[in-house]
């Protein structure tokens, strides 16, 4: 398709102010963005909802931040959306041709939208085994998986405790460290309700597991001694976990804005907490999609959304419940 071809107006979701999904519109005549340098232009195929998406619309944390100051203060809506996939258009990158199938996650955002500007080197191509519904549901949760195992560096012996593990980022999260459990001989130790913990047999071997914690019923967790806490839900969730941690323990917790509730919470037992936010790069977005494609990782999406309901979409994950990933289709 020659630049002469393209579009000049798409659809996409817009935002001019913060609040509950409703505050999202699906609009036509939106400008497709112009390439800079060393820049891609992506016709996205899927893109995906994450919870950091809700938590910026709502006005909370580094997104919201970035939404305010470039867009809303110049009186600018905008568009939400970290993660894409999607097919070339145009190039300014050499690496990148017309016809390329590519993913990336970009914390520009704009990604709630037909058309997006990618920087290349944020990008990388999608196998032929993979889908791009596969990997428009990956770029977020997959980049931040990869790194936060490594970011944790639990070593061998230790015991990680981790909620969550059938979410967006714990459903890829859980199957990594059921590798070191045979690699490294770790303990793991998962929190989640009756209906979660079923669904994880999908994923890995739970007979494996050292101990599931049902955070359904009433009453104080186990004082595991465990030396690592993976926090994917942080507040008061987060909180009641410290009581599995021996004293001195490490406390890894997305997203990065519960880390002072954390601290503060764990204060007597003289907790080590750190929040993380993930690294965008092609590189290791090259690297999750050829463990999707060798089948070392499994990836659930539970539903498929027209980026037309992207209301609805959010009203979905903001329920909690999810296991997998939520996509929309562009």
């Amino acid at each position: 398709m020659s630049n002469a071809s393209l579009p000049t107006t798409q659809h996409a979701v817009l935002i001019r102010e913060f609040g509950e999904p409703e505050v999202m519109h699906y609009e036509d005549g939106v400008a497709v963005p112009e390439l800079a340098d060393k820049q891609v232009l992506v016709k996205i195929a899927y893109t995906s909802v994450n919870p950091v998406d809700y938590k910026t619309r709502q006005g909370k944390g580094w997104g919201a931040e970035a939404i305010q100051d470039n867009k809303f203060s110049k009186n600018e809506p905008a568009i939400l959306g970290f993660d894409m996939a999607g097919e070339v258009v145009a190039s300014n990158d050499d690496a990148y041709q017309v016809g390329d199938k590519v993913a990336a996650l970009s914390f520009s955002g704009s990604c709630y939208a037909e058309y997006a500007a990618v920087d290349g080197h944020l990008l990388a191509k999608v196998p032929e085994s993979v889908s791009l519904k596969q990997a428009g549901a990956l770029p977020c949760i997959g980049q931040t998986a990869l790194q936060f195992v490594e970011f944790a560096d639990i070593k061998a012996g230790e015991h990680v405790v981790i909620n969550a593990p059938a979410g967006g980022v714990g459903h890829l999260l859980i199957q990594l460290l059921a590798e070191k459990i045979i690699n490294d001989d770790i303990k793991v130790t998962v929190i989640c309700s009756p209906e979660k913990y079923k669904k994880l047999g999908e994923l890995i071997d739970t007979s494996t597991l050292n101990e599931w914690i049902d955070y359904t019923k009433d009453g104080a967790f186990p004082e595991l001694q465990a030396d690592v806490l993976l926090d994917l839900v942080g507040g008061d969730a987060g909180v009641r976990a410290l009581d599995t941690l021996k004293s001195g323990a490490r406390v890894y917790v997305l997203p990065t804005i519960w880390v002072d509730k954390l601290k503060e919470a764990g204060a007597q037992k003289d907790l080590q907490v750190a929040g993380y936010k993930a690294e965008r790069n092609g590189e290791d977005m090259a690297r999750v999609l050829q463990m999707v494609a060798d089948g070392t990782l499994t990836l659930k999406i539970q539903q498929v959304y027209p980026l037309s309901e992207a209301v609805a979409a959010h009203h979905e994950i903001q329920k909690g419940d999810a296991f997998g990933k939520i996509v929309l289709q562009a």
